[in-house]
C-alpha cells in the first residue's frame, strides 16, 4: 500500500516570495513534524531568512528531544530565541540566556489586521509561540524535585517522553521522508532510536536526571528490572499520564488555561490513549 500523501497547503507568498514554505513550516512545527520542516527548508529559497533559521533550530531541538538529548535541545532553543525580535523575547539578567515570550493577544490581532503586509509579523508570532512552548516544556523537565525525585520516577517520565515523541507521534511511522532523505541534508538518527529497549529508556532517564541536576548518576539496569521491563514501565507511565491534565502535563499547572496553544500530535495521542486505559471498562 503506498504512503498516504500529506495535505498540501497553497503558499500565500508565491513561488518566489521571501517566506516561501515558512507558513507550512510553522504549521508542521505546531504539530511536531520536525522531519518535514528540515526537508522543506533544505530545498527552499527562503532558507536564508532569519525566520527560516528560527524554524530550522526549533526543528533541530525537536529532533534532539526525539532521541532524548534534552540538554542539547535546550541549548538549540536558546539559540533560536536569540534570533527572534526583542519584542517577543526576554533575557535573563544573571545568565544572559534568551527565552521566548507568549505573544500578547493584541499583537496577534494587529498582525492579522495587516492583511497581505503582515505575513512576516504573523510568522514571527507563530514561531515565538512555538519556541515558548518548547522551552516551557523543557523547563518543566528540569523540575526534578517535582517530576522525578527517584531513579524510578525518572524512568517513568522518560517513558512518557518516549511515548509522546516516538511511539504515539505519527511522524515516526510515516514513510514519506525516509532516513536516506534526512541523511542527504546532514541529519542522521540512531538506527534503533525508536525501540523501547532497556538501553534507550535508561539512557533517556539518565539524561533527564542530569538535565535537572548535573550531579545525578545514571539510571541503572536494576531499576528497569524492578519495574518489570518495558511492559511494567509503560503501564506505570500510562497510569501517571492518565491522571494529568492534557495542557498542564506539558506546560505546567500555571498555563493550563492557554487554550490557543496547539499541542504536538504525539502528546495528544499519548494522552488520549492513557485516558482510555485509565477509564473503567463498562460491564455488559
Amino acid at each position: 500500500m503506498p504512503p498516504r500523501p500529506r495535505p498540501e497547503i497553497t503558499s500565500p507568498y508565491g513561488p518566489d516570495g521571501p517566506f516561501r514554505n515558512l507558513h507550512r513550516c510553522a504549521q508542521r512545527l505546531e504539530s511536531g513534524d520536525w522531519r518535514e520542516v528540515l526537508v522543506l527548508l533544505a530545498s527552499d529559497g527562503s532558507s536564508k531568512h532569519r525566520l527560516a533559521a528560527v524554524a530550522r533550530l526549533i526543528a533541530l531541538s525537536m529532533l534532539q528531544q526525539t532521541v532524548g538529548d534534552v540538554e542539547r535541545a535546550w541549548t538549540i532553543l536558546i539559540e533560536a530565541s536569540s534570533i527572534l525580535p526583542p519584542a517577543v523575547t526576554s533575557r535573563d539578567p544573571d545568565t544572559g540566556q534568551v527565552t521566548a515570550l507568549v505573544v500578547p493577544l493584541q499583537e496577534r490581532i494587529a498582525a492579522r489586521e495587516q492583511g497581505e503586509n503582515g505575513h512576516e509579523r504573523r510568522l514571527t508570532c507563530a514561531l515565538a509561540d512555538i519556541t515558548w512552548r518548547e522551552q516551557t516544556e523543557l523547563g518543566q523537565l528540569q523540575n526534578r524535585s517535582h517530576l522525578y525525585p527517584s531513579a524510578r520516577d525518572a524512568l517513568i517520565r522518560a517513558c512518557e517522553e518516549h511515548l509522546t515523541w516516538i511511539e504515539f507521534a505519527p511522524e515516526t511511522w510515516r514513510r514519506q521522508i525516509p532516513p536516506s532523505q534526512l541523511q542527504s541534508i546532514g541529519i542522521s538518527l540512531p538506527r534503533k532510536y525508536h525501540e523501547p529497549s532497556r538501553k534507550n529508556l535508561c539512557e533517556r532517564a539518565s539524561r533527564l536526571r542530569r538535565f535537572a541536576d548535573p550531579q545525578q548518576g545514571d539510571v541503572s539496569d536494576s531499576v528497569w528490572a524492578d519495574i518489570g521491563g518495558y511492559a511494567g514501565l509503560k503501564a506505570a507511565a500510562l497510569e501517571v499520564l492518565g491522571s494529568r491534565h492534557s495542557d498542564s502535563w506539558r506546560l505546567g499547572p500555571r498555563y493550563a488555561s492557554l487554550q490557543h496553544f496547539p499541542v504536538r500530535s504525539g502528546c495528544t495521542s499519548a494522552w488520549r490513549f492513557a485516558q482510555d486505559c485509565s477509564a473503567p471498562t463498562p460491564l455488559n
